[in-house]
């Protein structure tokens, strides 16, 4: 095979992989063994990787925490669980690798491959939105807990308006892809005409009604710099408008005609209380059946866990036994029955590997997100802080819907550092 022949593939197999990751994850495995081997068929790939990624901290400390979690075999039990998670985490090692060869054909095809990323979310969206209203007027009936139900205008909100993946991960993969229309705006690659407006809208409502917390907080603070744009070009009206609009849709999809349970808005008495391990009556409360409040039980029992355990955590495939010993121990019975784990990715990693493998992981953050501000680029700054937050409410890390979403697109957007073109 030729080097030019090879560099073809590669780029075709990296487009369908920025298209198929936020609408059909089945394909991802076979997308990415077909990269794997497309760069080991060029032997000489293998150098320049290995190459590149010494100079590249970026990348390599997303490889050295795929080590890390390797190394935390050494003093784990539960090897079948940490088979799993291996498994799962397998992109931190191979994706930095496969594309420290390409870091040239990446920095040229980098708005090409942003394209394809958001062709795929909207695809996915237009899909979502194309069986809630099937399943609306159809009506199709659901079974809840043995009972066949017509859900109605449930069908729009939460889990039901995103079939394949949990909504926490597709509102972060469409509000990356607003982000991304508006960087791509910036360098001349596409315009606000009439069809890029209506991607925006259709993406920013889909946002709106998959009701994930971390979503909203992503689409508030993109749609800051969306307004930031604006009022810098002087266009103080359509500013305003924007808030408005997107205030109204707010209120109207979240608030004035969501269904009861799809109420994700989270209740400051249940925080409290979760907080307090206590209710109004001072009664004692050690679990909570609210999402907002169960997360912050877990958080407790994870830092409880990570006391015992600092520096090196509990082992690679011992995270998920020792929180459930904890849920046990503290009586926190739904966290328990569910098996839940952190819900915040940077406490789930300490619990596996302490401290080190905590300080691997911000590093995996830190070091694009200091290198993006020196040259300003929004883009990267962007997509650092945005994923940053979903960790905090979420284990991503621990799903491939997580893992490969966020290697991938780190990996491209940090192999432009190495190549010497990476500038705002």
């Amino acid at each position: 095979m030729t080097e030019q022949l090879n560099k073809k593939i590669h780029v075709v197999l990296t487009t369908i992989l920025a298209f198929l990751i936020p609408s059909f994850p089945n394909a991802l495995p076979v997308l990415i063994v077909l990269l794997a081997l497309n760069w080991l068929i060029y032997y000489k790939n293998i150098k320049i990787s290995f190459q590149n990624i010494r100079k590249n901290a970026a990348l390599l400390f997303m490889l050295l925490l795929y080590v890390a979690y390797l190394v935390g075999l050494l003093y784990t039990s539960n090897f079948k669980f940490a088979a799993e998670i291996l498994e799962t985490k397998f992109s931190f090692l191979l994706l930095p690798l496969v594309y420290s060869a390409y870091t040239n054909e990446t920095s040229e095809k980098l708005y090409h491959y942003l394209l394809a990323f958001v062709y795929g979310c909207v695809a996915y969206a237009l899909f979502c939105f194309g069986y809630a209203f099937y399943a609306f007027y159809k009506p199709v009936y659901t079974d809840l807990y043995g009972v066949l139900y017509d859900l109605g205008y449930n069908y729009f909100y939460y889990s039901y308006l995103s079939s394949i993946f949990h909504p926490s991960y597709t509102s972060m993969y469409t509000v990356i892809a607003l982000l991304s229309i508006y960087y791509l705006n910036k360098k001349s690659i596409v315009q606000f005409n009439w069809k890029w407006i209506s991607v925006i809208v259709v993406l920013s409502v889909y946002a709106l009604f998959l009701s994930s917390k971390a979503g909203w907080i992503g689409l508030f603070l993109v749609f800051l710099v969306y307004l930031f744009e604006l009022f810098r070009q002087s266009k103080y009206l359509l500013g305003l408008l924007v808030v408005i609009g997107l205030g109204a849709l707010f209120y109207l999809i979240n608030v004035r005609f969501a269904p009861t349970y799809a109420q994700r808005i989270p209740k400051v008495e249940t925080i409290e209380n979760a907080i307090k391990e206590k209710d109004e009556h001072n009664n004692a409360v050690t679990t909570s059946s609210d999402g907002t409040g169960s997360r912050i039980f877990v958080w407790k029992a994870s830092v409880d866990v990570i006391k015992d355990n600092f520096l090196l955590g509990v082992g690679t495939g011992d995270s998920r036994d020792k929180m459930l010993e904890k849920y046990l121990e503290k009586q926190m019975k739904t966290e328990y029955e569910f098996g839940l784990n952190s819900h915040n990715q940077f406490l789930n990693t300490t619990v596996s590997l302490g401290l080190l493998g905590l300080l691997l992981l911000l590093a995996c953050f830190v070091v694009p997100f200091f290198k993006a501000l020196r040259v300003k680029n929004i883009l990267v700054i962007g997509f650092v802080v945005l994923v940053s937050i979903n960790l905090l409410f979420e284990s991503m890390f621990e799903r491939q819907a997580g893992v490969i979403f966020y290697v991938f697109l780190n990996t491209l957007l940090c192999s432009t550092f190495v190549s010497g073109k990476f500038k705002n």
